[in-house]
């Protein structure tokens, strides 16, 4: 995406004059780029800086361009729909933000932590990822109103840390500094070691403070700030253990305040697609040779981030397809079927969205009830009523739950998309 402007190290390798003046000349002119932003942290020797190439500016341009599109696709969805497909997004980034730490979670365990999440009064033990699941959740916020917001200190950010995986640390990697950790770390790229974290914890503070105050809001350009913020928290490395996941938390927190929540929840599945080109841009920043530049950085993520848009634009206009086939069903059946009461329709309409949207089949009763605004105990002989004809079925009982029975989906002609 780069076109002619090419990384210190390749334009050393490519001159056949005095490479070293060469590129110590290009440097200058790129640090002194009025097109360059430069930051107060250092990889090496050197200062990070990164210049706002065309490219950049032409990704930057798609990539919110793209964003109106999820934004005026997802704006039409329906409120169950959009609150199911959140679930599914949040259970693919849980997965997938695990899975590139090779930390093995299955679609199965991570919805039922999410169901936990949820619905905080189901009984039973506590779920694996449970706490990781509520923390994701608060990206989009809960049913009480209760949000997340970035952290502004040192402070948030390991209260933070421990909210999302304070149950996942063993207790051979627990913090030993006041926030942060005394000792060495490495970092793997899932097999092996390409990086050693930071040492000593008040460099570590150091390092996260103008992270922090680099990803702030109030920092422009902002989208590109964030990215650079994201290398800075992973090139430091703060914890034993966690630092992968807690770093694309952090990177999604931001980008639901640039651009959307169902575009932040999208993008760890996309890197765990793109895993090596990830990884390598990392590399490539820390290559001495290349004299703290960032800007590959930024132009390999904002990549992987725009495919990450795209597989979600593609995703939403077939589950908008299915939607819109799912309405016209039920509008037939609402002439042909005299014996079923609109609220038996929405009902149906509602759980038909589920299947459609979410990752897990059914609705509890509270949330039917909510859907229909009508009381559980009106709502329950209807429910009954949908049973006996052997459309739904309870799928749980503590709490109750309901989901259309393989008769029930064929009498709505649904078919639950199989790409996710």
């Amino acid at each position: 995406m780069m076109g002619t402007y090419k990384s210190l190290r390749v334009l050393f390798h490519k001159t056949n004059l005095d490479a070293s003046s060469v590129v110590n000349v290009e440097l200058e002119n790129r640090l002194n780029s009025p097109a360059t932003v430069k930051y107060p942290y250092h990889v090496g020797n050197n200062p990070l800086f990164a210049v706002i190439t065309r490219a950049i500016y032409e990704l930057s341009e798609t990539i919110w361009k793209i964003e109106q599109e999820i934004q005026k696709a997802w704006n039409v969805l329906p409120g169950v729909a959009q609150n199911h497909y959140f679930y599914t997004l949040l259970v693919e980034e849980i997965q997938s933000t695990n899975e590139i730490e090779n930390v093995k979670s299955t679609r199965r365990e991570v919805t039922e932590a999410l169901n936990v999440a949820i619905d905080k009064n189901m009984p039973g033990q506590p779920k694996r990822f449970q706490e990781m699941a509520s923390t994701f959740k608060l990206l989009i916020g809960d049913s009480g109103g209760e949000t997340i917001t970035f952290p502004q200190t040192l402070t948030d950010l390991r209260a933070l840390y421990d909210q999302l995986l304070g149950a996942e640390v063993s207790s051979e990697d627990k913090l030993d500094g006041s926030l942060f950790r005394l000792g060495e770390v490495h970092v793997t790229d899932g097999s092996k070691s390409i990086h050693k974290g930071v040492l000593g914890e008040e460099e570590i503070k150091s390092r996260l403070s103008v992270a922090l105050d680099v990803s702030s809001a109030e920092k422009k350009p902002m989208l590109v700030n964030a990215l650079v913020g994201h290398f800075m928290v992973e090139h430091t490395h703060p914890f034993y253990d966690g630092n992968g996941r807690f770093g694309r938390f952090l990177l999604a927190l931001n980008l639901r305040n640039i651009l959307s929540a169902p575009t932040a929840l999208s993008l760890s599945a996309e890197v765990m697609r793109q895993k090596r080109k990830y990884y390598k841009a990392f590399l490539q920043v820390e290559d001495p040779m290349n004299m703290g530049e960032v800007t590959f950085f930024i132009s390999d993520m904002m990549d992987i981030l725009l495919a990450a848009q795209m597989r979600l634009v593609e995703s939403l206009r077939i589950r908008l397809v299915n939607l819109e086939n799912l309405s016209q069903r039920i509008d037939v059946i609402d002439k042909e079927f005299k014996s079923l009461t609109p609220y038996h329709l929405q009902t149906l309409f509602m759980l038909g969205q589920i299947l459609l949207f979410g990752p897990r089949r059914g609705g509890s009763l509270d949330e039917i009830s909510k859907f229909l605004k009508r009381s559980k105990s009106t709502v329950r002989p209807m429910l009954k009523e949908l049973t006996e004809a052997g459309l739904i079925e309870e799928v749980s009982r503590r709490p109750l739950v309901f989901a259309l029975t393989p008769k029930g989906e064929e009498f709505l002609e649904l078919e639950k998309p199989s790409f996710d």
